[in-house]
């Protein structure tokens, strides 16, 4: 194996894990303050794996290959749905604004 090939394979491996457990990231934890970045890094890192586990999970129970389609349906579709649902959550108010009292004259 080439270096280059090495190289490229562990960038391919660390985005694979790395987008969709940042998406589902800033879904839990939609603004800027309530998390610091080395923490999202972390939980990124760490929910990055729901995507393995929900391959294995529709391989065993409806018979769905694992293969390199159904792995990029499922890499996309649970980054869509960390997006769409960071996106929602950005539009609500925050604890912060819902427990000040509006400051009108």
């Amino acid at each position: 194996m080439d270096l280059s090939k090495i190289v490229v394979g562990v960038i391919g491996i660390s985005l694979y894990m790395l987008v969709p457990g940042l998406a589902l990231s800033l879904a839990i934890f939609p603004r800027k303050d309530d998390l610091g970045m080395v923490d999202r890094l972390g939980l990124s890192i760490f929910l990055g794996v729901v995507v393995p586990f929900i391959q294995y999970f529709n391989d065993k129970n409806f018979y769905t290959p694992i293969n390199a389609t159904t792995t990029i349906e499922t890499l996309l579709a649970v980054t869509l749905i960390g997006l769409i649902i960071w996106q929602v959550r950005l539009r609500m108010p925050s604890r912060k604004e819902i427990q000040q009292p509006s400051q009108t004259p």
